[in-house]
């Protein structure tokens, strides 16, 4: 079995390290710089969602995002940020260390240039454990669920492109509130309750239908007894 977690929402608090800066960098200016950028205004539009910052946050281009994101503050923002919940990665590290038969794999989206490493940084420092980690744009999300059987997130358009033979997990945070979910968890141990039932219900009923066509396969391969040649018979 294979199942995907976003890093974003689930494992790490992406918004909030990204507003600290973006309020910091841009909004809370020194006077000296004030001539530069007076003929634009750069501001936030509440409320905050997930699904693309730059409906929220005021940048003059998508250059000048990717630049403040992937470049300037990769590290502050991807690699800094705090985790969703204290125990986050230790929960997750548990089940790892548990399920040895099932792959976990964390999934970072959309995560350009020096995002990537940041990424690493934030996992090693927080003290990841899996052997798992996979980047993806979003374009391709519809591909990446014919390889996963469950995902954890807490994207919309994830969770909207949940095949109907797959099993998606709404990871409840702060900006995805307006998002509904099948299924809903805010500790990641209650992967535990919701996926593994699962696995196993499906490992039994795997089984079952093993042990049936095995029983039907017997069935047409075990030669019948022959009967007795009845003039044979009839000389004894």
């Amino acid at each position: 079995m294979e199942i995907y977690i976003s890093i974003n929402g689930v494992l790490r608090n992406f918004i909030k390290k990204f507003d600290h800066h973006y309020r910091e960098y841009f909004m809370e200016t020194y006077e000296e710089d004030l001539e530069e950028i007076e003929s634009f205004y750069y501001h936030v539009k509440y409320p905050i969602r997930n699904d693309d910052l730059l409906k929220y946050y005021a940048f003059q281009s998508k250059e000048e995002y990717d630049n403040f994101c992937f470049i300037e503050f990769s590290l502050e923002i991807f690699g800094h940020s705090t985790i969703s919940y204290s125990s986050v990665i230790g929960d997750l590290n548990k089940l790892i260390y548990k399920y040895p038969d099932i792959n976990f794999t964390v999934v970072g989206i959309d995560e350009l240039g020096k995002a990537k490493p940041s990424t690493l940084f934030f996992l090693s420092k927080n003290g990841f454990l899996g052997n798992n980690i996979k980047f993806i744009r979003s374009d391709n999300i519809d591909k990446e669920w014919k390889k996963c059987d469950a995902w954890i997130t807490d994207s919309e358009q994830i969770i909207d492109n949940c095949p109907k033979n797959k099993m998606v997990i709404k990871f409840n945070t702060e900006y995805n509130e307006h998002i509904f979910g099948e299924i809903e968890i805010n500790n990641i141990n209650k992967i535990e309750e919701i996926c593994l039932k699962s696995l196993e219900k499906n490992t039994t009923s795997m089984s079952t239908k093993l042990l049936k066509f095995v029983g039907q396969f017997m069935k047409l391969t075990v030669p019948k007894k022959k009967k007795k040649n009845n003039y044979l018979t009839a000389l004894k």
